[in-house]
Protein backbone atom coordinates (compact mmCIF):
# COMPACT_ATOMS: atom_id res chain seq x y z
CA UNK A 1 0.00 0.00 0.00
CA UNK A 2 1.08 3.13 -1.22
CA UNK A 3 0.50 6.60 0.23
CA UNK A 4 0.15 9.76 -1.30
CA UNK A 5 -0.17 13.66 0.30
CA UNK A 6 -0.72 16.97 -1.62
CA UNK A 7 0.24 19.61 0.60
CA UNK A 8 -0.77 23.14 -0.66
CA UNK A 9 -0.87 26.74 0.57
CA UNK A 10 -3.62 29.20 -0.61
CA UNK A 11 -3.87 32.75 -0.51
CA UNK A 12 -7.47 34.05 0.48
CA UNK A 13 -7.54 37.98 -0.76
CA UNK A 14 -11.53 38.00 0.26
CA UNK A 15 -10.59 36.59 3.67
CA UNK A 16 -10.80 39.33 6.96
CA UNK A 17 -11.58 37.27 9.52
CA UNK A 18 -11.07 33.24 11.28
CA UNK A 19 -14.85 33.35 10.21
CA UNK A 20 -14.14 34.41 6.59
CA UNK A 21 -11.36 32.12 5.80
CA UNK A 22 -13.48 28.82 7.57
CA UNK A 23 -16.50 30.24 4.39
CA UNK A 24 -13.97 29.82 1.97
CA UNK A 25 -11.57 26.56 3.00
CA UNK A 26 -14.57 24.39 3.76
CA UNK A 27 -16.18 24.60 0.40
CA UNK A 28 -13.33 23.71 -1.23
CA UNK A 29 -12.20 20.95 1.09
CA UNK A 30 -16.15 19.96 0.50
CA UNK A 31 -15.17 20.25 -3.20
CA UNK A 32 -12.07 17.86 -3.16
CA UNK A 33 -13.75 15.36 -0.91
CA UNK A 34 -16.73 14.72 -3.28
CA UNK A 35 -15.07 15.07 -6.74
CA UNK A 36 -12.10 13.44 -6.09
CA UNK A 37 -12.86 10.78 -3.28
CA UNK A 38 -9.72 12.21 -1.21
CA UNK A 39 -9.13 12.97 2.42
CA UNK A 40 -8.94 16.50 2.83
CA UNK A 41 -7.88 18.55 5.54
CA UNK A 42 -6.51 22.11 6.71
CA UNK A 43 -3.34 21.19 8.33
CA UNK A 44 -1.24 24.78 9.23
CA UNK A 45 -1.91 28.34 9.39
CA UNK A 46 -5.05 28.23 11.36
CA UNK A 47 -5.20 31.16 13.04
CA UNK A 48 -3.79 33.06 10.04
CA UNK A 49 -7.20 34.98 8.32
CA UNK A 50 -5.68 35.10 4.87
CA UNK A 51 -3.71 32.05 4.35
CA UNK A 52 -4.22 28.24 4.69
CA UNK A 53 -2.30 24.88 4.75
CA UNK A 54 -4.50 22.39 3.29
CA UNK A 55 -3.70 18.43 2.77
CA UNK A 56 -5.09 15.88 0.43
CA UNK A 57 -4.14 12.20 0.60
CA UNK A 58 -4.87 9.10 -1.55
CA UNK A 59 -4.10 5.74 -1.05
CA UNK A 60 -3.45 2.81 -3.91
CA UNK A 61 -1.20 0.10 -5.42
CA UNK A 62 0.67 2.22 -8.09
CA UNK A 63 3.38 5.01 -7.28
CA UNK A 64 2.85 6.99 -10.70
CA UNK A 65 -1.07 6.69 -10.54
CA UNK A 66 -1.05 8.43 -7.33
CA UNK A 67 1.59 11.18 -8.13
CA UNK A 68 -0.26 11.64 -11.47
CA UNK A 69 -3.87 12.53 -9.77
CA UNK A 70 -2.45 14.59 -7.35
CA UNK A 71 -1.15 17.10 -9.82
CA UNK A 72 -4.27 16.66 -11.75
CA UNK A 73 -6.36 17.83 -8.74
CA UNK A 74 -4.18 20.22 -7.43
CA UNK A 75 -4.20 21.70 -11.65
CA UNK A 76 -8.31 21.24 -11.34
CA UNK A 77 -8.62 23.28 -7.98
CA UNK A 78 -6.41 25.98 -9.25
CA UNK A 79 -8.61 26.34 -12.55
CA UNK A 80 -12.19 25.67 -10.68
CA UNK A 81 -11.28 27.74 -7.49
CA UNK A 82 -10.41 31.49 -9.38
CA UNK A 83 -10.99 33.75 -6.18
CA UNK A 84 -8.20 31.43 -4.08
CA UNK A 85 -4.40 32.44 -5.40
CA UNK A 86 -2.83 28.93 -5.01
CA UNK A 87 0.88 30.08 -4.26
CA UNK A 88 2.69 26.37 -3.41
CA UNK A 89 2.51 22.74 -4.11
CA UNK A 90 4.69 19.75 -2.52
CA UNK A 91 3.81 15.99 -3.46
CA UNK A 92 5.32 12.97 -1.11
CA UNK A 93 4.90 9.57 -1.96
CA UNK A 94 5.62 6.71 0.82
Amino acid sequence: MIVGVLNFRVLLYNSRSLKAKRSQVKPLLNYLHRKFNVSAAEIGLLDNWDQALLACVMIGNDRRFLESSLMKIYHHMEAYFRDIQFVESKIEIW
